[in-house]
């Protein structure tokens, strides 16, 4: 079964296109963003896969995966700022292969600030996010402090929660286990992937 990543470089490929050319015609800075979508660790959002049909002569259908495609909701925002509810921030949706879709609630966040950086999620970005309560060391995630929401890798060390930026310009954020009983400190989801939106 061909996957949408190896059908975007087969079809870039007999088009004739460099991926720089491709990422030219899109208004990317560079051929990154088009490497990424091919080798399956982003995926192009839903306006810029049509505009990809359109230039490849065929559907979106045919472009999408042979696995089913489900739309997931973007409720709103995320960055060292207020989270706001799903009905006031709804966004339109994304598709997602079902294969990423199994087993609880997901949704979609537009990440606003720099703080990820180093981890390939940009201002702008969309990161794919399965709502839980729990995350493992190093695994970057949501998490909600009294009422703001950040997005950061999450470490435990000594009953402390430590979230660390990936930019060196901030400074990782650490709560102790005082801090937890007193603070309204909630982890909200794990971030499975990130899309990137011109």
């Amino acid at each position: 079964m061909i996957t949408m990543h190896e059908k975007l470089k087969q079809l870039r490929k007999e088009k004739g296109l460099s991926q720089q050319e491709l990422a030219q015609n899109f208004g990317y800075k560079s051929f990154t963003t088009i490497q990424k979508w091919e080798d399956g660790t982003s995926y192009p959002p839903l306006r810029i896969l049509q505009e990809l049909a359109k230039l490849y002569s065929i559907n979106v259908q045919q472009l999408l995966d042979e696995q089913l495609q489900i739309p997931i909701p973007i409720i709103g925002t995320v960055r060292g700022g207020l989270l706001r509810h799903a009905s006031e921030e709804y966004m339109g949706t994304e598709l997602v292969n079902m294969a990423e879709n199994r087993g609880g609630e997901y949704f979609y966040l537009k990440v606003i600030g720099d703080s990820m950086i180093d981890a390939r999620i940009n201002p702008g970005d969309l990161v794919y996010v399965k709502r839980q309560s729990t995350l493992e060391n190093g695994e970057i995630g949501i998490v909600l402090v009294e009422d703001e929401a950040t997005i950061k890798r999450i470490y435990y060390e000594d009953g402390n929660l430590i979230l660390k930026a990936e930019n060196p310009k901030y400074q990782a954020q650490t709560y102790t286990s005082d801090d937890l009983k007193l603070k309204r400190i909630e982890i909200i989801g794990k971030v499975i992937h990130c899309k990137i939106i011109l």
